[in-house]
């Protein structure tokens, strides 16, 4: 299997194919009364970064619903979901590893984490990997600590102008893709790549912000299927299964409410996108230049 950048990883949980760059949708027409939106996020970019970032927010009291990968209500709950099923029970590193690299991820954990592999052991290697890049990120973008993903944002805006709150996935669900679709050996071996092609991810993580703060979705695409980046399975179970997964659902829930639909950016394009998904399905989807 060949190794993927842990930043496609993230940006496809934490793109159908479209000939203009566009962030932003509206989603019309099949009956619907009302009209839906449809916004690609980017979990690791600030919203001061994103161009007319208060007027998509102003999308919100318009709607009746905003919907999400999940509900971020209650984040105490989920990140402590994820602490119980992020280190292996009778496994470490030291097993997955070879010598030769374990000294390598272990000298990477110090350098970047402050911790070695004796504290950080247990961890299943595609925690370590998220730590360990989204930590090269808040670096390489001089960021003091964690933006607060746009995803909450919206979430939160909704909140207070007391709309609806839907998530498309539980917290179990994400859960199972991120640390049970591959094997402990091969997240291991995903993890040595990852630190060994650290550069090249940085490089990459810059070109895809780039393209992520044009509104540059087809060029989020092709990186998105670039083999070396993200095999075809990887791309199945990470991206066009969650696709089909959620076009199912939102065909019942728009007719019944209006909704604003923000999702990783990955999920909008490409044949499978959401964008042709909705069209597929009758649905008017257009760009929105605001």
């Amino acid at each position: 299997m060949k190794k993927k950048s842990i930043v496609l990883l993230l940006l496809a949980l934490t793109i159908a194919f479209s000939t203009k760059a566009q962030l932003l949708w509206k989603i019309s027409g099949n009956g619907l009364t009302k009209s839906s939106y449809l916004f690609g996020t980017h979990h690791l970019i600030e919203k001061e970064q994103i161009a007319n970032f208060d007027k998509i927010l102003a999308l919100i009291p318009q709607t009746d619903a905003v919907v999400g990968e999940m509900d971020m209500s209650n984040i105490m709950a989920m990140q402590m979901k994820i602490l119980k099923v992020a280190f292996m029970k009778d496994t470490t590193m030291r097993d997955l590893l070879n010598a030769e690299d374990y000294t390598l991820v272990d000298s990477a954990m110090k350098k970047v984490l402050g911790k070695g592999l004796d504290k950080l052991g247990k961890m299943k290697p595609t925690m370590l990997s998220t730590l360990y890049s989204v930590k090269l990120y808040m670096v390489q973008n001089n960021l003091k600590k964690e933006p607060e993903a746009v995803d909450i944002i919206f979430q939160k805006n909704g909140k207070k102008e007391k709309k609806k709150i839907i998530g498309l996935e539980t917290i179990d669900e994400q859960i199972n893709i991120l640390f049970n679709s591959m094997s402990l050996k091969s997240q291991a071996e995903s993890l040595v790549q990852t630190v060994k092609n650290c550069d090249k991810a940085q490089l990459l993580s810059s070109q895809l912000n780039e393209a992520y703060l044009s509104g540059d979705l087809k060029k989020i695409s092709e990186f998105g299927n670039e083999e070396e980046q993200m095999t075809s399975e990887e791309k199945k179970v990470l991206v066009d299964d969650r696709n089909n997964n959620w076009i199912r659902q939102l065909k019942t829930i728009l007719p019944t409410q209006s909704c604003f639909i923000a999702v990783g950016c990955m999920h909008l394009v490409d044949e499978n996108g959401l964008v042709q998904q909705f069209r597929k399905a009758g649905f008017t989807v257009e760009a929105i230049d605001i």
